[in-house]
């Protein structure tokens, strides 16, 4: 075993010897190990050493180049250039080198020449030209660029040659028209093209962007209107994007399906009614489109779904009674297509036709989604004062999130105890984590309240519930004024002042907001301060923010809410961006 392993240690000596010993023989190895190590003087005397000896040798040639740039002596290597293709005229590589070389020395004057020899080396490449402008830009020379991929066009003699680069370099002059013709031509050369195109062009500002679209929408050819319907989602014009696509889809169906699913994709991320309908229309053309019969049904169940979303419910239940009228249906799309329809009805307000729904299709539904369906009528029943027919079509239910929402039907009556007593038994899982810390803050609010029963307090949660954000916030401040100091009225009017300021109603929030600091209800007190600091900040009014702030930063100097009260207080001096 010994004399294995030391047999083994004098091979690899004598391997690691002989490589040693052939970077040393060899320049090339030692001045690309040079190199390597940051010795560039010395790698760039090794790379020149085997230029004298072969001129023509590229590979010393682009070491010696990438020795020289860093240490800002580039232009020396113009004679080893001159050499090379003396010695090697039809080496491309060559000429690239020299235009960068000759760019760096400032010898503008010779870059044609080099030009010139090379495209007559290789006739019809673009390259030169492209190198010549690369060269040019990289001295921030944009006329010279210009003039090259000009050149170029013309002596390659068509009409989309260099158009990339053309369109590059119009992007960063701002010059839109050309950015757009010459971005159409390179699309319609090569559909790749369209990703980096769509990339540029967007970032055009406000005011030149219905230019650019109706430059795009005279452009000839397919892939222009591609493009098209790319910069319309883009620029918060799904909907009309969605009608020039729709004008615009190929014949052969395949491809009509590939397209529909790529604009799918383009606006399924967002979330307003404007893409929502979009992506439903979408969905719908698919389905459509679609020969499968299940995937057709899934595709129409999405875009009711979507379309319940966007508010256009007339569309949802259109595509859900054609999911019912088509018999290749599948028992899950049914089903799916049910719970839409109960969620559909609810949303309308109508629980009384949900829940007739619900009961002929609970055959059909899972138990969770038939229990889930449940608590969705009987909110909407609670929300609408029904609260004893809501809490009964609870009584079989016997979840955490049954709990919660009959503790909500408690809290829409006033009694401020059995909101209290479910919601603590109905514990912080009930729900989504928004629905617990919403929970949590509401529970909060009504502890300092002194009377277990508050019928008006219940009725504003109601409003406020119904999205009748500005009558609660009007019904909660009123509330407050009559409640006593050490009864919870600093709480209730903080409640209302937030609600005055999230519907935009300034004057009526910061009433509010200064009524609830009150010196029996510090924490609140501090919390109203901050809160009518953002007040300010938003409304501009940074001066009586600052006040406000520092008003609460040494009152309540104790306060959780100190460092956010300290970022506003920054904000409010301009000491760091709005957030």
């Amino acid at each position: 075993m010994i004399v294995s392993r030391l047999l083994a240690r004098l091979v690899l000596v004598a391997v690691l010897g002989g490589a040693g010993q052939l970077a040393a023989q060899d320049p090339m190895a030692r001045a690309f190990d040079l190199e390597r190590r940051g010795s560039y003087p010395q790698a760039a005397e090794l790379y020149r050493g085997v230029l004298r000896q072969h001129p023509g040798e590229i590979a010393a040639l682009l070491g010696l180049e990438r020795s020289l740039t860093p240490i800002n002596r580039l232009p020396e290597i113009i004679p080893a250039v001159q050499a090379a293709i003396a010695a090697s005229p039809g080496t491309a590589a060559i000429y690239a080198v020299g235009l960068r070389a000759y760019a760096q020395a400032n010898q503008l004057d010779s870059l044609p020449h080099l030009v010139d020899q090379w495209s007559q080396m290789a006739p019809g490449d673009e390259t030169p030209y492209r190198e010549w402008a690369a060269a040019a830009l990289q001295r921030r020379d944009r006329p010279l660029a210009r003039r090259a991929y000009q050149l170029g066009r013309e002596r390659i003699g068509k009409p989309d040659a260099l158009a990339p680069e053309i369109a590059q370099l119009a992007i960063v002059e701002e010059d839109w028209p050309t950015a757009v013709r010459e971005w159409s031509r390179a699309v319609r050369q090569l559909p790749g093209y369209r990703s980096s195109a769509i990339a540029t062009l967007s970032l055009a500002p406000v005011a030149a962007r219905p230019d650019i679209l109706k430059a795009l929408d005279h452009e000839p050819g397919v892939e222009p209107g591609r493009m098209l319907v790319e910069l319309r989602a883009r620029w918060g014009d799904p909907l009309g994007a969605l009608d020039a696509m729709m004008r615009t889809l190929p014949r052969d169906p395949a491809q009509q399906l590939e397209v529909l699913q790529g604009f799918l994709e383009q606006v399924r991320n967002e979330t307003t009614e404007a893409y929502q309908l979009a992506q439903a229309r979408t969905l719908e053309a698919l389905g459509d489109r679609w020969a499968n019969a299940a995937q057709k049904a899934r595709f129409r169940l999405d875009a009711a779904r979507a379309y319940a979303a966007a508010g256009d419910r007339p569309s949802a239940r259109r595509m859900l009674s054609q999911l019912a009228g088509d018999p290749s249906t599948g028992p899950a799309i049914a089903s799916g297509a049910s719970a839409t329809l109960v969620d559909l009805l609810v949303k309308e307000g109508k629980p009384s036709e949900a829940a007739s729904e619900l009961e002929r299709l609970r055959g059909m539904l899972p138990v969770d989604e038939y229990r889930r369906l449940r608590r969705a009528v009987a909110a909407r029943w609670g929300r609408d004062g029904e609260i004893v027919r809501a809490e009964t079509l609870l009584e079989a239910d016997s979840s955490v999130d049954a709990l919660a929402l009959l503790g909500r039907f408690r809290l829409y009556q006033g009694d401020l105890k059995g909101v209290s007593d479910l919601w603590r038994e109905a514990g912080p899982f009930a729900g989504s984590r928004e629905e617990a810390t919403e929970r949590a803050s509401i529970l909060a609010l009504l502890q300092p309240i002194g009377p277990d029963t508050l019928v008006p307090l219940g009725r504003a949660f109601r409003q406020l519930d119904g999205a009748d954000t500005l009558g609660a916030a009007a019904a909660f401040t009123g509330l407050g004024k009559d409640l006593p100091p050490d009864g919870g009225r600093a709480e209730v009017l903080l409640f209302g002042g937030r609600l005055y300021a999230a519907t935009d109603h300034g004057a009526e929030a910061e009433r509010a907001l200064k009524a609830a600091v009150l010196p029996t209800a510090q924490a609140t007190a501090a919390a109203a301060l901050l809160e009518l600091g953002r007040l300010y900040v938003r409304q501009e009014r940074r001066d009586e923010a600052v006040a406000v702030l520092e008003q609460m930063i040494l009152d309540y100097s104790g306060s959780a809410l100190i460092p956010q009260a300290r970022r506003l207080l920054d904000q409010a001096r301009n000491a760091v961006p709005q957030t």
